[in-house]
């Protein structure tokens, strides 16, 4: 018999409020907005801290709902309205983060190249860059081929053969010319980010190459992009504000979508995606930590960027703050911190398009019975390494990546096996995007440090936050 305290479709469909659950479960999210408001932003706590907090508020909040409900295999319908609702703060967040995105990668690329004008070293910067984004990825291979192995994966139930459907993919040729925007509204449309640098640095190395033969119309454009530069990141800085009371919504929402016993099922596939993830953020602290970056005030300074990732589930979407972490927080150079920061939202991952497709294909292998030798494991790590290049950051593009992989080593026909782990992708999910996030933030770090513009007084001064009313957009 349904508990239901309201019906009819414009309950049902319209308000999705029809069991007295879900207003306990909206009043619940607003004590915990108010949790964050009242003793924390109203008193000026560190931005960190607030984010912490809103990380285990999250946390507490879904396992609660969960908890009440008995721990259920699937969500019952008043937690699917909760989720619905929850959404409207989680989501909306992030929509508008990613509104920013296109508009912040344009002007900033466009920027960086009139910024280096005259100067030889924007070479050097993106394959430096792009070099440690690719190498980073390649140790994300290794790290997932040594815990697959470690974790035996391949045990996995039979129920999952018909659950998942390999996604489109191509070959390494098309790969590169398809990252060629020959619509650019279009490739703006569909987030096809290397595309719109490629777009983007076009322009401003033609608005450097006819600034000699047109001063006075090319100043104009110049100050245009700075102007418009500083809009948009004032935007998201006053968007990035309200990002711990996102990250509530969106952990709470994910938990009570998904469930523990989902997430029981393939236990071991998740404990070695989060225990690869951990791996690479100590890889990633240690590559800093060469280049003469304190490791801890490295942590403290990326923690904030790393939550959203992890929430958000989307590197695209985290492209504005990681921007303004690098050269706010840590004083990276803006060309450089643009340049391979929007180039890390969608190359050489190390979450998504490295460690993952590396875990799946060790465990398909192990499932199918094909000899996984040194021969096996040099092909993987080559094929994850070109795969990773052009993959879009955006929640759900690792079953791409995985596409891309398996068939690279001619085992797409088995892409159905994994249908068990992509039933808690949203879980994996944001260990991978902080994964990805954080490589990019590294590649940006390690690649100023090396051509020397990095800002080290910036870096080293605790008390520059995002949301200090003087920070510089």
């Amino acid at each position: 018999m349904s508990d239901a305290i309201f019906h009819g479709i414009f309950f049902e469909k319209f308000l999705s409020i029809t069991h007295y659950q879900t207003l306990i479960g909206l009043g619940l999210l607003l004590i915990c907005f108010f949790v964050i408001m009242k003793p924390l932003q109203d008193k000026k706590i560190n931005f960190s801290v607030r984010m912490l907090v809103g990380l285990i508020l999250g946390a507490v909040l879904g396992l609660g709902i969960q908890w009440s409900a008995g721990f259920p295999k699937s969500s019952t319908v008043w937690m699917q309205e909760i989720a619905t609702w929850y959404g409207l703060f989680g989501r909306a967040f992030i929509a508008f983060i990613r509104m920013l995105v296109i508009p912040l990668v344009f002007v900033s690329i466009v920027k960086v190249i009139i910024d280096f004008s005259g100067k030889k070293n924007l070479p050097q910067i993106a394959f430096r860059g792009i070099f440690w984004l690719l190498f980073t990825t390649a140790i994300a291979c290794i790290v997932g081929i040594v815990l697959a192995n470690v974790f035996e994966l391949g045990e996995i139930s039979s129920q999952s053969v018909h659950q998942a459907q390999a996604k489109h993919y191509t070959n390494i040729i098309d790969t590169f010319v398809n990252l060629i925007p020959s619509n650019i509204i279009g490739a703006m449309a569909k987030e096809n980010i290397v595309g719109l640098v490629i777009f983007s640095a076009l322009m401003g190395l033609a608005a450097n190459r006819m600034e000699k033969k047109n001063p006075q119309p090319i100043a104009l454009f110049k100050t245009f992009i700075e102007a418009l530069y500083k809009i948009v990141m004032s935007i998201a800085m006053t968007i990035i504000k309200y990002m711990p009371y996102a990250v509530i919504a969106l952990l709470a929402r994910t938990i009570i979508s998904n469930g523990i016993p989902a997430i029981i099922e393939v236990s071991s596939f998740v404990a070695a995606v989060y225990i690869a993830t951990l791996i690479m953020l100590v890889v990633h602290v240690l590559i800093v930590l060469i280049h003469g970056i304190s490791p801890v005030m490295f942590i403290k300074k990326a923690l904030g960027t790393w939550l959203l990732a992890f929430t958000s589930r989307s590197s695209v979407g985290t492209l504005p703050m990681t921007i303004s972490t690098l050269t706010v927080r840590m004083g990276v150079n803006t060309g450089t911190a643009n340049l391979v920061g929007s180039l890390g939202s969608t190359m050489g991952m190390n979450g998504c398009a490295g460690f993952f497709p590396a875990l799946l294909a060790v465990m398909v292998a192990h499932m199918v019975g094909i000899d996984t030798n040194i021969q096996f494991y040099i092909m993987l790590v080559i094929v994850v390494v070109i795969g990773s290049i052009g993959i879009a950051g955006i929640p759900g593009t690792a079953t791409v990546a995985a596409t891309v992989v398996l068939s690279g080593m001619g085992m797409v026909e088995y892409f159905p096996l994994i249908g068990m782990v992509l039933a808690v992708d949203p879980i994996i999910d944001m260990a991978r995007t902080l994964a990805n996030v954080s490589g990019a933030m590294t590649a940006a770090v390690a690649t100023d440090r090396e051509v020397g513009l990095m800002n080290m007084n910036v870096f080293n001064d605790p008390n520059v936050t995002l949301d200090n009313d003087n920070a510089e957009a």
